[in-house]
């Protein structure tokens, strides 16, 4: 019979997310609202996570006759005169700006019976933190893990475009859509400018130097982020964390392939001490990563480390930069496009 010249759509998705089969981990107690309670024309039907500032539910939605997820402002999150807090706000509006295939769906805001909330696409997930945990070394397979990068790396590349840094890069903001990383919680946000930030916004291990320091940032900070979650894709560890010696990690091999830390939102503060033992990456070099994976592969390890420089001038200058090094390591079946495909644009930057 001839070739019809059909052919299967090619499979974008993480191998690791097929293998995915344990139960969710329920909600601790707390929430605000019950199963059942109301909220303009959102029905509560169940309870997903708490933050520090906002409380996560799966939600229907009258309007748009689907399960949907609403993010709603703690009742004591609330600032005096009811105002909303700068970090919802932040997210609020970036994601009416946004429209990506690697970033959670908006649907819309407003507030109900005096409580703000936010009405986004409703993941079942994993998030790329459950899947490392439910993993027994707690890494990827390289192929799965350098595409994890890629989908990611591209939303972090259309928010830059879009003139904004995301700065809290972590496993825990990825979300899974039938394999596919989606970049959730916004809250971070900034345009890109020269100024100092006010904050210091983040989670500890994933943060760039200037950004634990509150000097100016570029995309280069986003560019750390994105390494330092490359790293524990691929290792298991933080940059920072040395090999231990009661584990044989080069041992483990490839083809078989922590608690979640907070973000740390520095509201007072910290003396320099304090800073370099909560901030190893202040005084300490990346750990290289075949010390802990010794089959990796050099070139991988020279990208790995080039991300994670203390020095942002001495990082790829962009994200495209990054993917466009890390592009031609997926090989064959692992390739995210047909090999005739062009996979980067030279336009964005001079200097990569």
């Amino acid at each position: 019979m001839a070739d019809s010249g059909v052919s299967r759509p090619r499979y974008q998705g993480l191998a690791a997310a097929r293998r995915w089969n344990h139960a969710p981990v329920r909600p601790k107690a707390g929430f605000s609202l019950a199963v059942g309670d109301r909220l303009g024309d959102l029905t509560v039907i169940g309870h997903l996570a708490r933050g520090r500032a906002t409380e996560l539910y799966q939600v229907w939605s009258n309007e748009h006759w689907c399960a949907l997820t609403g993010k709603i402002v703690s009742p004591d999150a609330l600032c005096s005169g009811g105002r909303l807090p700068a970090s919802f706000r932040r997210e609020a509006g970036a994601l009416k700006q946004l429209s990506h295939p690697d970033i959670v769906r908006f649907y819309g805001n407003g507030v109900s019976d005096g409580r703000p909330w936010l009405l986004l696409e409703y993941l079942s997930g994993p998030s790329l933190f459950e899947v490392l945990e439910s993993l027994p070394r707690r890494r990827l397979h390289v192929p799965d893990a350098i595409r994890a990068i890629m989908h990611i790396g591209a939303a972090v590349h259309y928010l830059h475009r879009r003139g904004c840094l995301y700065r809290d890069l972590k496993p825990g903001n990825v979300l899974l859509r039938a394999g596919i990383p989606i970049l959730i919680d916004f809250d971070a946000v900034r345009p890109i400018n020269s100024r100092r930030p006010a904050d210091r916004l983040g989670t500890a291990p994933y943060m760039a130097p200037e950004q634990v320091l509150r000097e100016p940032l570029t995309p280069a900070t986003d560019v750390y982020g994105l390494g330092a979650v490359l790293y524990e894709l691929l290792t298991g560890h933080w940059p920072t964390e040395a090999p231990s010696a009661d584990n044989e990690w080069n041992d483990w091999p490839d083809e078989e392939e922590s608690g979640n830390p907070s973000s740390d939102y520095g509201a007072g503060t910290l003396s320099g001490a304090e800073l370099e033992l909560r901030y190893p990456q202040l005084t300490s070099a990346p750990v290289p990563p075949r010390e802990h994976r010794v089959r990796l592969d050099p070139r991988l390890e020279k990208i790995l480390l080039r991300c994670l420089d203390p020095d942002p001038a001495d990082r790829f200058q962009t994200v495209s930069g990054m993917l466009a090094a890390l592009a031609p390591l997926l090989k064959g079946q692992y390739r995210l496009w047909p090999e005739n495909v062009p996979i980067e644009r030279r336009t964005d930057t001079t200097r990569r």
